[in-house]
Formats: structure tokens, C-alpha cells, sequence
């Protein structure tokens, strides 16, 4: 191949096009995980797609093309080896989604790095940065977990000396608002951020705009909280009240007011290490963000995988809550409105819902609310002590609204 990439990514979703794709001004080979008609549409229109920016003021398009290969895994396997190989290569980054960070076998996220990683070391290739983008406390540390895990399981201590001694797993945060595409031209918001944590890698992100700090974590639980949080709390009350897009949520009076206090109330306070960022500017924003009118962003979207998402999007942060003595009476309506979203919904695309689906229809709210989020498959569980008060909660809703719910908690303030 003529093209020397320095960047191979892994999951070629909007979200990459908008993203990464946008900031990295170097080569990018990037690998759908799923589906080879996403990669071969793109190697068809020749890598080059445009993004457009919109919000209410207006809109900015620009043409991307930092992805020179588009390649499908595993058809592909050859050149992802190849590209796995080459001491050209400078990062492996990811946007696989949250579901994938388990060790699932050799299909699996970790199996296939673990692999590729293998490759680099037998051909000789020096050490990389392996840089997950997806919305999963300490993300990239906690990758390289699960890829020491499968490469101790396969007995191959030499290799793993080398992955200890040579690539790194820099935490990072991402930030864009991309909605699911629906033509050849990408839709997003305006805003885009990606922090990173210190790393030799930021040689390459000179006067890109993306951030490099100390630590990520603050940035992480304010993103992960105060913003994917609420994303997933509007989606569930859209799921449930039959509203299509976030944006028309976020905007209706007893919503918005129940959104402002949530993070004000709660999630701000749940984070005890704010690394300076002013949590309720940082707030304010958000909500700015999600009401943007021109991004159409289907709450069916942001509902999906919720068992992978609620768990450090909403439980993490009740759960810190609860061990600072704090009381989490607008966490605990998050949960209700999710678990009435399980058993009411048709159309629930999620891992679990096989699972949780009839744990959740149980016509006693309590018992409904115990087996639902007692699930073994739950990594991270609410803690049981607010058990009681979701299923009041849920059966508040039974009985009226989510919307009846949520004016009283307003009300309850």
C-alpha cells in the first residue's frame, strides 16, 4: 500500500468520522467490527466524506480526509496485520462502544488487540499508544486489563513482559454530539473535545486542539455524568413518554427543570475531585448542547445498551453519593424511569434484554426493581439500600406518569 498509516482504528462508526477522524491529521486506517458494507461504503466514496457542524446560529462544513483505508474485520485480516506490524504505526485507537470491554473470546475487543499486539512483537516494531475512546471509567487502563488477561491466559509471558515494558494505555475523554448517520454527510454539534492523558503521543496532536493532562478522571466523570448521565435519563423519559428527539425533552418545562436539578443537586456533588473544572458551567453548557434543535437526536439511539451504560453513567454516581451521606431522591427516579422503560418497550436493543426484560414486567414494583438490579451480569451494581425507593418510584409511574414523578420530585426539592 502506498499510504503509511499511523493510526489504526478500531471501530468505524459516525461517531469516528466525526471525531477522530476530524482531529488526527495524520494517515488513519480504519476497521468496522461489525459490518463490511460500512467499510466498503466508504472505500467506494474513495475515504473522503464531509462533516457538517450545526447548531442554531448556523452551520460549517468540512471535508475529511484523514482515513486513507477503510478495512473490515476479519476479511480484512491480512493488511490489519500488516498495518499491526509496521514501524510507521504510532497508536491503536478505539470507539467499540461500552459492551465490548469484556473479554468475550477470541472474537472479542481485547482477543483481537491482544493478537495484533502479538504480531508487533514477533516482527520486532517498537512500542505504541493504544487509546480508548469509548465512555468507560478509566478506559484505556482498564483495556489493558483485559488485554493482559487473555495474553496471561494464552501462557505467553514473553509477550507479556513486552506489551508491560512498551505500549501504553493513556486514559482519554471524548466529547462530540454525533446522532446516527442518515446520508453520506455527518451531522454533529459544533463542540468537540478530546483530552488526553500525558503521553509521547501528543507530538502528533500539535495545534489540533485535543488536550493533554495530568489525569484524566475529572474530565472523565464530568463527561460521563453530567453529560452521557443525562443523556441516557432524557432518553429513557423520551422511551417512555413517546418524545422522539433529546432535544424536545431538554426543552419542556417539567424535564428541563428535573435535568438542572439532577446535575446540579446530585451529579456536581458526586464528584469530589473536580481537577478545576467549574462542574456547573460545565453543566449549563450541556444542557445548551442537547437542546441544539438542528441535531435531531433520536432517544431511541441514546437508549440502547442501557445495562452496559446506567451502570457508570447513573449507579456509580448514587452510589457515591450514598458513601458522602448524601440522600439521591433524582438518581433513584433515573433508575424507575429506566427499569418502567425495560418492561414497557418493545424495541429494546440491549445485550441483556433478554434478561432484564421479564425481571422488570414483575407486577410487584419491589420485586421488580430487586431482580432487575440484582442481575449477576451487572458489573457494577446500585447499591440495594435504594432498592426501596425506586420501586416507589416506579410505582409512581405505574400508577400516573414519568412525568407526574418527576413534578413531584421538583416539588420534594
Amino acid at each position: 500500500m502506498a499510504n503509511s498509516i499511523q493510526f489504526l482504528h478500531l471501530g468505524l462508526g459516525a461517531f469516528h468520522r466525526a471525531h477522530q477522524a476530524v482531529f488526527i491529521k495524520q494517515n488513519i486506517a480504519s476497521v468496522s467490527m461489525r459490518k463490511a458494507d460500512v467499510a466498503d461504503a466508504l472505500s467506494a466514496q474513495g475515504n473522503k466524506f464531509e462533516v457538517i457542524a450545526r447548531d442554531g446560529s448556523g452551520e460549517t462544513t468540512t471535508l475529511v480526509e484523514s482515513i486513507k483505508e477503510a478495512l473490515f474485520y476479519p476479511r480484512d485480516i491480512a493488511r490489519i496485520t500488516e498495518i499491526a506490524k509496521s514501524p510507521d504505526l504510532k497508536a491503536i485507537t478505539l470507539t467499540v462502544t461500552e459492551k465490548a470491554y469484556k473479554n468475550g473470546g477470541d472474537d472479542g475487543v481485547p482477543a483481537r488487540i491482544a493478537f495484533l499486539l502479538a504480531e508487533r512483537f514477533k516482527a520486532g516494531a517498537p512500542g505504541i499508544a493504544i487509546i480508548s475512546c469509548d465512555n468507560v471509567p478509566s478506559n484505556s487502563q482498564f483495556l489493558r486489563g483485559l488485554v493482559l488477561e487473555v495474553v496471561a491466559a494464552n501462557g505467553d509471558s514473553e509477550l507479556l513482559q513486552w506489551i508491560n515494558k512498551n505500549i501504553r494505555f493513556p486514559n482519554s475523554m471524548i466529547d462530540r454530539i454525533v446522532p446516527a448517520m442518515t446520508s453520506a454527510a455527518i451531522t454533529t454539534e459544533p463542540f468537540n473535545q478530546w483530552v488526553i492523558e500525558n503521553d509521547p503521543i501528543s507530538e502528533l496532536f500539535q495545534g489540533t486542539g485535543v488536550e493533554f493532562v495530568p489525569d484524566v478522571k475529572p474530565y472523565e466523570l464530568a463527561k460521563i455524568r453530567l453529560f452521557n448521565g443525562v443523556h441516557s435519563t432524557l432518553a429513557y423519559i423520551c422511551e417512555v413518554e413517546g418524545i422522539e428527539f433529546v432535544a424536545n425533552a431538554i426543552t419542556h418545562p417539567a424535564i428541563a427543570q428535573f435535568i438542572k436539578a439532577l446535575q446540579e443537586t446530585e451529579m456536581v456533588p458526586s464528584i469530589t475531585d473536580t481537577g478545576g473544572i467549574d462542574l456547573i458551567s460545565y453543566a449549563t453548557t450541556i444542557r445548551k448542547r442537547i437542546s441544539n434543535p438542528t441535531l435531531r437526536h433520536r432517544a431511541h439511539q441514546i437508549a440502547m445498551d442501557g445495562s452496559q451504560k446506567m451502570q457508570q453513567r447513573i449507579f456509580d454516581g448514587a452510589n457515591d453519593l450514598a458513601k458522602l451521606g448524601r440522600p439521591a431522591p433524582l438518581h433513584i427516579a433515573a433508575v424507575a424511569i429506566w427499569v418502567h422503560f425495560l418492561a414497557t418497550n418493545s424495541e429494546i436493543d440491549d445485550p441483556l434484554a433478554d434478561k432484564l426484560t421479564p425481571l422488570a414486567k414483575s407486577a410487584d414494583a419491589l420485586e421488580a426493581v430487586v431482580k432487575t438490579l440484582s442481575l449477576e451480569d451487572f458489573t457494577r451494581k446500585l447499591n440495594p439500600s435504594y432498592f426501596e425507593a425506586v420501586a416507589k418510584d416506579l410505582a409512581t409511574i405505574r400508577k400516573s406518569s414519568v412525568l407526574e414523578l418527576l413534578s413531584n420530585k421538583i416539588a420534594a426539592l
